[in-house]
């Protein structure tokens, strides 16, 4: 669907089903906790709208929380934001995550709370690299320097296995940031547990029919029993080598350890827990040590620990060792997880950049301003202001010479070219290093021409006023008026819906929402527009400013004059700019349109000069005027086939 709004059968059933399994009541209500994510706030005015579900159908009810654990051993603390926008706009504004100024004071006053802790575990639906927060006397980076893991989801794993492993480490902070692929597309869920204070975890997949399942008839369906399940294990000493945290744990315990320790669940009684090193069987069996607490099913905790004796200085010899631990239950489902680990304290590289570590540790708002800005800047200088001032620097009289000696250059250029390239296929050199250096040559030669001619063409199109100004308006547009204006957030009040998409920010109910989704929207227009401006000052002049006429004998139009070309401008301005068009329309109304500048508008103008150029008069509108110059004033290179 391209509109988003609240599906209250879904809340319904999600309230239906808390209720029916009792997870809230559960060790005096702090077993179980739920927070918001962008799905959550989709087409929500505010938090006290009441559109906003959360607030009547969750277990928390409140953006974000603090729970803190004391235990005889330790305190625990976990501190959750609700990145949610202030203002929940339709869909496709809601990728990216906002923490304002009051939601940081209020993270602020939660790590407070939080200091003295064994360890803090930070959970936010957005990563920090999809995040904005807003101003406050402290950063982000400094508020969460306590902070051991950094908890997201709202990734989903991406597509094509680039989010398959979304991890990172943030070693200036010091803690793992670790995204959770979804339970509805991809059946995933993850296990933490923390032993002697060391903190591990294992990710697992629910083994189902089909992934993802169809949806079921909401209100009639009912919370299962429990699902057949292979058993899951998850070893906590030693610990994967691969996500320690140096500032936060322990790791001298691993060494001084009388035993490995893992957690092994199952849903049948188990068989056995094998374990090997290196490829070579323990000597020594696992033995369960678990134990059970609470007496009532609300208050039931069971440990199923599992332990085997082993002397860690054995493997303290500053090599990675891999431990394999197997668990297999009494219908003969198996189990298998191996993990590297030694004694030091430098985590191993996951190595996972193509896997989705690049992105996590990218900081996106930096990277879309610094792109819009330094983009809008060189299209603005270098395809419109430089041109205009270039050609007004010229007398009329002196344009018309100055055209005719750059046609001159143009005709040079593109005849040496052809020199180069006919003696570079020739065949008869074979010295390598003169191919070298003709290919060289040939490169050089072809940069200096495309520079060249489109420099040419730029200046020429800045003299045509009814192609600049409508390109130098939509320019400078970009930068002062909204991209569209419509009703961005549907459910609320007529007042209240309409919003204005600025590149850096979108206004709405008289208050600015600096949501980076905006900043992806302007990119997305500099970029048509600049393609725009690089095609359209070529496609008005006649290409035989560029080539000798001889050349045009040969060929009757150049390459960026096909047929090829033409359609693929053509498809880029629909699909590029039409159809974001037409979803705007359908999301935010027909206002998104009539006031659409930065999207509407230039497909109508791109559209229509496109028509006119490519079309209307394929072969040549404007045409500089002819040099008193002739071309035949050096001497022509022979073709290749001449050759």
């Amino acid at each position: 669907r391209l509109t988003s709004q609240q599906q209250i059968d879904e809340w319904r059933a999600y309230r239906k089903a808390l209720d029916e399994s009792g997870v809230e009541q559960r060790m005096n209500g702090t077993f179980y906790r739920d927070q918001r994510g962008n799905h959550d706030c989709f087409n929500v005015f505010s938090f006290d709208s009441a559109e906003n579900h959360f607030r009547t159908h969750a277990a928390v009810r409140e953006p974000g929380y603090f729970l803190r654990l004391d235990e005889p051993f330790g305190s625990y603390s976990f501190v959750a934001t609700d990145a949610c926008p202030k203002h929940g706009f339709a869909r496709p504004l809601n990728f990216f995550g906002y923490l304002d100024a009051d939601g940081m004071r209020l993270l602020e006053q939660r790590m407070e709370a939080a200091q003295g802790s064994n360890h803090t575990f930070l959970l936010n639906h957005y990563p920090v690299s999809t995040m904005l927060y807003g101003r406050h006397r402290r950063a982000f980076a400094d508020m969460v320097r306590g902070v051991s893991v950094f908890l997201c989801g709202h990734l989903h794993q991406l597509a094509a296995g680039i989010g398959a492993q979304l991890q990172a480490y943030k070693p200036r902070e010091g803690y793992w940031e670790l995204e959770l692929g979804d339970m509805k597309e991809h059946a995933v869920y993850r296990v933490y547990a923390v032993d002697h204070d060391l903190v591990s975890f294992v990710d697992v997949t629910l083994p189902l029919p089909a992934v993802p399942l169809p949806n079921p008839d909401l209100l009639a369906a009912r919370v299962p029993s429990a699902i057949p399940h292979p058993p899951v294990v998850l070893v906590t000493n030693p610990k994967d080598a691969r996500y320690l945290l140096p500032r936060h744990e322990p790791l001298h315990r691993m060494l001084t350890s009388s035993h490995i320790r893992l957690l092994v669940w199952a849903d049948r009684p188990l068989a056995s827990v094998a374990l090997a090193i290196d490829g070579v069987p323990h000597p020594h069996a696992a033995e369960y040590r678990g134990h059970e607490t609470g007496g009532s099913s609300a208050d039931f905790v069971k440990t199923p620990l599992w332990v085997a004796p082993w002397n860690a200085s054995q493997y303290d010899d500053g090599r990675v060792h891999w431990l394999e631990a197997t668990a297999t239950d009494a219908d003969g489902k198996t189990t298998t997880t191996r993990l590297p680990f030694h004694f030091s304290s430098t985590p191993i590289p996951l190595d996972n950049d193509a896997r989705g570590g690049w992105i996590m540790r990218q900081d996106f708002a930096a990277i879309f301003r610094t792109s819009a800005v330094a983009s809008y800047l060189l299209m603005a200088v270098f395809l419109l202001i430089v041109p205009r001032l270039w050609a007004n620097h010229l007398p009329a009289a002196d344009v018309r010479a100055w055209l005719a000696a750059r046609r001159l250059e143009h005709h040079k250029d593109d005849a040496r070219m052809r020199h180069v390239w006919a003696a570079f296929t020739r065949g008869d050199i074979v010295n390598p290093l003169v191919l070298l250096k003709l290919l060289l040559a040939l490169v050089a030669t072809h940069m200096r021409f495309c520079v060249s001619t489109q420099f040419t063409a730029q200046v020429y199109f800045a003299t045509v006023p009814w192609l600049f100004w409508p390109a130098y308006f939509f320019a400078m547009g970009l930068a002062t008026l909204p991209l569209f204006t419509g009703r961005l957030i549907p459910s609320a009040s007529p007042a209240d819906a309409m919003g204005s998409v600025y590149i850096y920010g979108i206004y709405i109910a008289g208050e600015w929402s600096p949501l980076l989704d905006s900043w992806g929207y302007g990119l997305t227009s500099i970029a048509a527009l600049s393609l725009l401006l690089l095609y359209l000052p070529v496609a008005a002049s006649s290409w035989s400013v560029f080539y000798a006429t001889g050349r045009l004998a040969t060929s009757c139009r150049p390459w960026y004059r096909s047929l090829a070309v033409r359609l693929a401008m053509a498809l880029f301005i629909l699909v590029y700019l039409g159809v974001p068009s037409l979803m705007t329309l359908y999301t935010y109304g027909f206002p998104s349109v009539l006031l659409g500048y930065g999207r509407a508008w230039l497909f109508l103008a791109a559209a229509a000069a496109l028509y006119v150029l490519d079309w209307r008069y394929p072969v040549r509108l404007v045409s500089p005027p002819q040099s008193p110059v002739r071309v035949q004033a050096y001497a022509p290179v022979p073709t290749i086939a001449e050759q």
